[in-house]
């Protein structure tokens, strides 16, 4: 059986409208991103378009069939049409993949936790006071497992409570305590699913590298660095470190054996002017008198036997 699609319908041409206007301005931005709207709130999806339009960007928010001829109309992205079976939207941006990814990471959101989260990381209750009041919040809070008591008629955490250990999924006892605090130990952010730069598609677990990446090419050419100069292996980068401790060491070897050459005849110069300067006005110690002999400390006058 054939379907025959009537373009003259009103719904048919909105669609056929909207497909063309996005297709081309596609072709008018750097960056193209699309963007998983699953479990985002809309109070947060709001903020970041909001955000996107005023930097110059666009986000469009269409239906599955629209979006998904749009991707087609480009030949690199055609194989991903299959993401747009969930609820996306479509970002149209001059940054680059990997700015447009940072800028979703840095909106964020805290929330509340809700019963059966899984904790990423340890939650921690610090210790001090609280602004509960005795009652039923005690309670409440002991049941979560925080270690609490009350005083000055203040409610007051005794210690650093560990209320869920990372990967441990939170209990109703627990997330209420946590909300009788006001304490939102998650947090909520946009993820995107791939960047297109027009000319490469970067997925999410790739433009995520650029978190550490920076930090850990400078940590290896740092050690890079120090295994080729002790290794003495002569390189661009370390060509000039290596010929000046080189000059160092003959240096220090021509003062130390007193080579004689017109490149250190100076340093040699200035070294023993300073031996003379430091032997200036120096004087020999004054020499002791001798000892006097036993017989002359007797005295030469004593009578010997001849004489008696």
């Amino acid at each position: 059986m054939t379907y025959i699609i009537d373009t003259d319908r009103k719904t048919i041409k909105e669609k056929i409208r909207q497909v063309k206007e996005a297709s081309d301005d596609m072709k008018k931005y750097k960056t193209v991103a699309l963007l998983d709207l699953r479990k985002l709130p809309d109070s947060l999806f709001q903020q970041l378009r909001k955000k996107i339009r005023d930097g110059g960007g666009k986000v469009y928010v269409l239906k599955k069939p629209v979006i998904s001829r749009v991707l087609q109309s480009n030949e690199k992205l055609k194989d991903h049409v299959s993401e747009c079976k969930k609820p996306v939207a479509l970002i149209l941006t001059n940054e680059t993949p990997y700015q447009i990814n940072k800028f979703f990471k840095q909106n964020r959101k805290k929330r509340a936790a809700k019963i059966g989260d899984i904790a990423k990381e340890a939650i921690i209750v610090p210790e001090g006071e609280t602004d509960l009041p005795p009652g039923p919040a005690l309670s409440e809070l002991k049941a979560g497992g925080i270690n609490v008591q009350i005083k000055a008629g203040k409610i007051i955490v005794n210690k650093d409570s560990t209320v869920a250990k990372p990967g441990e999924a939170l209990s109703a006892p627990k997330v209420k305590a946590l909300q009788s605090l006001g304490i939102q130990p998650f947090e909520i952010m946009a993820n995107m699913i791939f960047g297109f730069d027009g000319q490469y598609v970067y997925t999410a677990d790739v433009l995520d590298l650029g978190d550490t990446v920076n930090e850990d090419l400078r940590e290896s050419l740092s050690q890079a660095l120090n295994v080729s100069l002790n290794a003495n292996y002569p390189t661009a980068q370390n060509i000039s470190m290596l010929l000046g401790e080189a000059v160092q060491q003959s240096m220090n070897f021509a003062l130390n054996a007193e080579v004689y050459s017109s490149g250190y005849m100076e340093q040699l110069l200035i070294s023993a002017l300073r031996q003379s300067m430091a032997l200036e006005g120096m004087e020999p110690k004054a020499s002791l008198p001798e000892k006097p002999k036993a017989d002359e400390k007797a005295g030469g006058d004593t009578p010997t036997a001849e004489n008696k």
